[in-house]
């Protein structure tokens, strides 16, 4: 279980075994440890040291995001890695481990890209042909620019600006294709990131936001150093690695989500509010995406992994890559994202 905190003057403390969050006096939330799986604080909030410690015993970390980006992750010692993996991992930088697995992440974030569209596709072909015809032509066109990436080689740091306009490229043919899927009313043009401007931006980024805090924490508990990241360019409190990893899971977990709960009907523009000049969810509808987020992580990640959480996937992929940066496998291979069946899930048919 995931606690969202976002309200000011939210107090989390001790309770016996639980966690007990409170607002002014007033009693919002009381968890068993044992079921939480992390908490996420984005707004001014107390935490007491014995709340602290019974978090930290149980392996549930605490991310303190701040506009919109991860600021602290408060976790417990024992969730450290190895400094051989982190040394390895800086050095990959400057030789060709670097370059694969950018490229890798970039090739995964853009099959799955186009293997949702492809998903949802296959679920209007007999209810909206010209949608899904579409939709066919936006995915051949993020292929189209797929094979490009086969001729990038050398060192990252000459390759990276390439490699980041081929993934902004595939990423504007995607987003203009679910344009077409969500509902007019939504009216999103384009991925707006601060602030948010629609409802489907808003949710993008809590749910962008909630997969984020889950490869922290992965990629921390595997011994790898969050921020010094391949793709994405290194920067003061930017967790380059988490984003990284994050490019394999966007469309399985977040884009998929979203999108099948605004053409459900289940999230529309009435759920959200302009608040200090943003636009935010709803406590009701926050409450609800939440769970619907977190009902996806612990779904199958893909059918031959019946036993496989996608929540697992994060966590595996996590050590996929500290394997191939100490020499125990030869490359690494990402996460991609397979439909299966009809489809349809995402609307009402």
């Amino acid at each position: 279980m995931l606690i969202e905190v976002s309200s000011h003057g939210t107090f989390i403390g001790k309770s016996g075994q639980s966690i007990k969050i409170t607002c002014r006096g007033q009693k919002l939330q009381e968890v068993p440890v044992v079921k939480l799986t992390e908490i996420i604080v984005s707004a001014s909030t107390s935490i007491s040291s014995d709340a602290v410690k019974l978090l930290a015993e149980n392996g549930v970390p605490v991310l303190f995001m701040g506009g919109g980006k991860p600021v602290a992750l408060l976790h417990g010692f024992f969730m450290h890695g190895t400094v051989l993996t982190r040394r390895e991992q800086i050095t990959a930088y400057s030789d060709e481990r670097g370059t694969h697995l950018a490229k890798t992440f970039v090739d995964a974030g853009m099959t799955n890209k186009h293997r949702l569209l492809s998903y949802f596709a296959n679920s209007r072909k007999r209810t909206n042909p010209t949608l899904a015809d579409h939709l066919e032509t936006a995915i051949q066109e993020i292929k189209r620019v797929q094979e490009k990436l086969g001729g990038i080689n050398g060192l990252i740091a000459e390759n990276r600006f390439e490699l980041m306009g081929l993934e902004a490229e595939a990423t504007r043919i995607y987003y203009q294709a679910l344009r077409l899927i969500l509902p007019e009313e939504i009216r999103f043009q384009r991925r707006e990131k601060r602030p948010p401007r629609d409802p489907f931006n808003s949710a993008l980024s809590l749910g962008y936001t909630i997969l984020n805090s889950r490869v922290l924490a992965a990629v921390t508990a595997c011994g790898l150093e969050p921020f010094a990241g391949y793709l994405h360019a290194d920067r003061s409190g930017k967790p380059s690695l988490v984003l990284d990893l994050s490019e394999e899971f966007r469309q399985p977990l977040v884009d998929r989500t979203a999108v099948s709960m605004f053409t459900q009907g289940t999230l529309t523009h009435k759920d959200f509010e302009h608040t200090e000049g943003r636009l935010l969810f709803s406590e009701e509808a926050k409450k609800k995406y939440i769970e619907a987020i977190l009902a996806r992580l612990e779904s199958e990640a893909k059918p031959e992994e019946s036993k496989t959480p996608l929540e697992n996937r994060i966590f595996h992929q996590a050590r996929e890559i500290a394997r191939y940066l100490l020499g125990k496998a030869q490359s690494y291979t990402p996460y991609t994202f397979e439909w299966w069946g009809s489809g349809g899930d995402d609307q009402n048919e």
